[in-house]
């Protein structure tokens, strides 16, 4: 089974057991096949999609025409009971467990971090700080700011981050990491949906208006070995202007940008790496849908959640290039 990303104008309707995507390129999906749909283009959905996708557990993730994730269509609970929905509520409003929860999501994603800017000798000042919801967001800013400074020292100045901007993003890394943490967002929500969590409550981004902000939560520790990585890779790759469109004020990428991204992310998530201190290998997609599994453990048992960090997985040749066009860190 593997997610499925539509890029064309099309109908979608469907079979027993087969999806029928009805445009210039048909093609027929048998749904043993289908782990998600990406639609990142016009569509018109027929009730069969959706009692297909409900039927079988299938997500389908939708996306405005630049790559922007607008949100997901979830399968009824694959938990039937309401026992872990009561355990997420109540976490969520223990103030004390909540702080808890948040802070180690953020230290996950703080060492995640280091561990792509270790291989370029440059490490964070300091760690996540804060004994309130409110002071761990600022801390987590704090560090971001630092982390994508350093970052600037590795990135050539065409893909440089200065500042996030998202709405509508400025610079061509912000185009980049825009739609490659939309791509995790969406698969998280997948991942999180069955392993029987609710999506709807977070601990971190539990104030964002955002559709799904427990999969903004646990998609944190996967942004350093994916989404920044990824613009690493496109860096060293001198793509550059190929994937890059301004649209107004805005600067999005194309759909060869679109497509590149998305290649990115799938050849990562197959390959197999060992997370530090465990003692056997994994697939990068096995260890991101063990995140929020791990996170309806500790619910259950009341206890910490427990994120191991991927290894560095940049290629050698781009370490090498990026290594060779270092700038001087800038401040």
């Amino acid at each position: 089974m593997k997610d499925y990303y539509i890029f064309q104008n099309c109908k979608l309707d469907a079979d027993e057991h087969v999806l029928h995507i009805e445009g210039d390129k048909s093609r027929r999906l048998p749904v043993e096949e289908i782990a998600g749909l990406h639609l990142l283009s016009g569509y018109t959905i027929t009730s069969g999609v959706i009692d297909l996708a409900a039927k079988h557990n299938i997500p389908i993730h939708a996306y405005n025409y630049y790559g922007v994730y607008h949100g997901t269509f979830f399968p009824p609970p694959v938990e039937p009971t309401g026992s872990i929905l009561i355990s997420q509520v109540k976490s969520r409003l223990d103030e004390t467990r909540r702080i808890e929860l948040a802070r180690c999501i953020l230290e996950a994603s703080n060492r995640s971090a280091n561990t792509l800017l270790k291989p370029f000798d440059l490490e964070l000042s300091s760690g996540i700080d804060g004994d309130t919801i409110e002071t761990l967001m600022l801390s987590e800013a704090r560090i971001r700011k630092e982390y994508y400074a350093l970052l600037d020292t590795i990135l050539p100045p065409f893909w440089s981050i200065v500042k996030r901007e998202r709405q509508p993003p400025r610079r061509p890394a912000d185009a980049v990491l825009g739609f490659a943490n939309g791509i995790l967002y969406a698969k998280m929500a997948g991942w999180i949906h069955r392993a029987g969590l609710d999506p709807r409550i977070s601990y971190i981004h539990g104030e964002s208006r955002a559709r799904n902000p427990l999969a903004l939560d646990l998609a944190e520790v996967m942004k350093a070995p994916l989404s920044e990585a990824i613009l690493l890779e496109i860096a060293a790759s001198g793509s550059e202007r190929s994937l890059i469109t301004e649209v107004g004020e805005g600067v999005y990428l194309n759909e060869k940008g679109r497509k590149t991204i998305i290649q990115f992310i799938e050849e990562a998530l197959k390959k197999s790496v060992r997370p530090a201190g465990k003692e056997r290998e994994d697939t990068v997609e096995i260890w991101g849908n063990s995140v929020p599994r791990k996170l309806h453990r500790c619910l259950v048992e009341e206890n910490k959640i427990d994120i191991p960090v991927m290894p560095c997985m940049l290629s050698s040749s781009t370490m090498r290039t990026l290594m060779n066009g270092r700038l001087s860190v800038p401040y």
